[in-house]
C-alpha cells in the first residue's frame, strides 16, 4: 500500500470513528430519548409534547439572542490556538469567554423575566403561564454556562470527556423528568426542564474539570478586550442560530393559530424522531469536524480533503439508517409515542430524506465558520431563510403536517446547491466526483420507497430489499474508505 493511500484513509478513519464514538453515545441517547417520549406521549399527549415544544423554542431563543454565539465562535478560536500549542492562548481564551458567558446568561434571564407576560399572552393567548416563563429564566443561564464547559471540551477535542459527559448527563436528566411528568403532568414540564438543565450544568463542570489548563492570571477589563475578538465572530453565528429557532418559533406559532397545540406537538414528535435518531452524525460533524476544520482551515487542500472525507462518511453512515426508518415507520411511532402519532408518518419520512441532503451540505457550510469568514456564513444562512419559512408556512397551509416534509427537502436542497456555488467562487473548493456519486446513488435508491407508496403501493417486501441494498453498497464503500476489515481486526486485537 502507497504512502499517500494511508494517508487518505487515516483523513476518513478520523471522521468514521469521532462518527461511530458520537454515534454509541447517540444510541444511549436515544434509549433514553424513547423511553422520555413513551412517557410523554402517555402522560402528557399531544397537547403536552405542544407546551413543552413551545417552552423549549422561547427558552432557546432567547438564549441564542443574549448569548452572542460565545460558545460556537469559542470553540474555533480553543482550537485554533491548540493547533498552534499555544496553551497560555487557549487559557486565557476559556477564561475570558467564561466571564462573559456568566453575564450574557444574567442577560437572558432578565430579558426572559421581563417577557414573561407577553410571550404567555401571544404563544398561548393567556396569562396562565407567565410564572412559567419565569421559572424558566433559569434555564436560559445554566444553558449559558453548560455550553461554555462543552465549548471547552469540543475545542479541546476531548472527545472521551464529552462522550461520557453527554451520556451521564443524558440519563441524569431523564431521572430528573419522569417521576415530575408521572405526578404533576402538564404542571411537571417547567420544573423539569429546571432541574435537567441543573443536573447536566452540574455533570458538565465534573468532566471540564478534567481538562488541564496553565493557570493565567487575567483581570475583568482584559477579558472583556480578548472576549470581544470572539464575540464579533461569534455574533455572526448568533445571527444565524437566533433565524434558525425563529423559523422554528414562527413555524409553531403558524400551526397553532391553524390546527391547534395537538398539531404543534405533532410537529415537534415528528421533528423530533428526525432529529434525535440520525444525531450521530450531526453530532459528530459538530462536535469533531468543525474543530478540525478549524485547525488547517488557512490550507486548502487539506480543508478539502477534510470536507470530502466528512460529507462522505456522513451519508453512507446516515442512509441506511433513513431507509430503515422509512420503511419500519408505523412501528417505530407506535413504539416510540402511540397509535395517535401515526398522523405524522408522512411528513417524518420527507424529514429524513431532507436530512440526506442536509449531510451534504453541513460538509460544506462549515468551512464559512472554520475560515472565520463570519459575513459569507451569515449572508448563506440568513439568505436560504428568505426561502425556507415561506416554504413551511406555505407548505402546512396547503399540505397539512406533511408539507412541512417537503419543504425541509426543497429547502435543504437549495441550500445545498447556494453553498456549493460560493464555496467554489470564494475558495476554490468543491466535492469530489465520488462523492456525487455516492450522494445520488444513495439518494435514488432511498426515494423509491416512497415514491412506491403512491405509485405502485410499494410494500415491506420492496423495503426491505432497499434495506439490504443500500446497507450492502454503504459497507462496500465505507470498507474501501477506512477498511473497516483492518479496523476490526486492530480492535480485536486490542482486546
Amino acid at each position: 500500500m502507497s504512502h499517500s493511500s494511508i494517508d487518505t484513509k487515516s483523513g476518513y478513519q478520523t471522521a468514521f470513528k469521532a462518527t461511530a464514538l458520537f454515534g454509541g453515545v447517540q444510541a444511549i441517547t436515544i434509549i433514553v430519548s424513547i423511553l422520555k417520549s413513551k412517557v410523554v406521549a402517555i402522560w402528557l399527549g399531544a397537547t403536552g409534547f405542544g407546551i413543552m415544544s413551545l417552552f423549549n423554542a422561547t427558552t432557546s431563543l432567547i438564549f441564542s439572542i443574549t448569548n452572542l454565539g460565545l460558545q460556537s465562535s469559542a470553540v474555533r478560536d480553543i482550537a485554533k490556538e491548540k493547533g498552534a500549542k499555544n496553551y497560555i492562548g487557549v487559557s486565557q481564551i476559556i477564561k475570558a469567554i467564561n466571564r462573559w458567558l456568566l453575564a450574557t446568561g444574567l442577560c437572558g434571564a432578565i430579558i426572559m423575566i421581563v417577557l414573561s407576560p407577553w410571550l404567555s399572552q401571544w404563544l398561548f393567548e393567556s396569562n396562565q403561564y407567565v410564572s412559567a416563563f419565569i421559572l424558566l429564566s433559569s434555564v436560559v443561564f445554566l444553558t449559558g454556562i453548560y455550553n461554555g464547559n462543552y465549548a471547552i471540551l469540543q475545542g479541546m477535542r476531548k472527545l472521551s470527556l464529552m462522550a461520557k459527559a453527554n451520556v451521564v448527563g443524558s440519563i441524569s436528566g431523564f431521572i430528573c423528568s419522569v417521576p415530575l411528568y408521572y405526578f404533576f403532568r402538564e404542571n411537571g414540564i417547567v420544573w423539569a426542564m429546571i432541574l435537567t438543565a441543573l443536573s447536566t450544568t452540574i455533570i458538565s463542570f465534573f468532566f471540564v474539570k478534567k481538562v488541564k489548563l496553565v493557570p493565567v492570571n487575567q483581570t475583568c477589563q482584559e477579558s472583556f478586550k480578548l472576549g470581544l475578538k470572539t464575540v464579533k465572530l461569534g455574533i455572526m453565528m448568533a445571527i444565524s442560530s437566533i433565524a434558525v429557532l425563529l423559523v422554528q418559533f414562527t413555524v409553531k406559532t403558524f400551526i397553532v393559530k391553524l390546527g391547534g397545540l395537538s398539531d404543534v406537538g405533532y410537529y415537534q414528535a415528528g421533528w423530533a424522531l428526525n432529529a434525535t435518531y440520525l444525531g450521530m452524525v450531526f453530532t459528530a460533524m459538530g462536535k469533531d469536524y468543525f474543530p478540525r476544520l478549524s485547525q488547517t482551515a488557512h490550507d486548502n487542500r487539506e480543508t478539502s480533503l477534510k470536507i470530502n472525507e466528512q460529507a462522505e462518511i456522513a451519508i453512507l453512515i446516515l442512509a441506511p439508517f433513513i431507509i430503515a426508518m422509512i420503511v419500519f415507520m408505523p412501528f417505530l411511532i407506535k413504539l416510540l409515542y402511540s397509535e395517535k402519532f401515526l398522523v405524522i408518518i408522512p411528513m417524518t419520512k420527507w424529514l429524513l430524506i431532507g436530512s440526506l441532503v442536509k449531510a451534504g451540505s453541513w460538509g460544506l457550510s462549515f468551512v464559512f465558520l472554520a475560515k472565520g469568514d463570519g459575513k459569507t456564513f451569515l449572508f448563506n444562512e440568513l439568505g436560504i431563510k428568505l426561502i425556507t419559512i415561506p416554504a413551511y408556512l406555505l407548505g402546512y397551509y396547503v399540505f397539512g403536517l406533511v408539507g412541512i416534509g417537503y419543504a425541509y427537502v426543497f429547502g435543504y436542497t437549495v441550500y445545498f446547491v447556494w453553498i456549493a456555488i460560493i464555496a467554489f467562487r470564494k475558495y476554490k473548493l468543491h466535492y469530489k466526483k465520488r462523492f456525487w456519486m455516492t450522494f445520488f446513488i444513495l439518494f435514488t435508491l432511498i426515494i423509491i420507497f416512497p415514491l412506491g407508496e403512491y405509485l405502485w403501493d410499494a410494500s415491506y417486501y420492496t423495503g426491505i430489499i432497499l434495506i439490504l441494498v443500500i446497507s450492502a453498497f454503504s459497507l462496500f464503500i465505507l470498507n474501501e474508505r477506512v477498511g473497516l476489515i483492518q479496523l476490526f481486526r486492530s480492535f480485536v486485537k486490542k482486546k
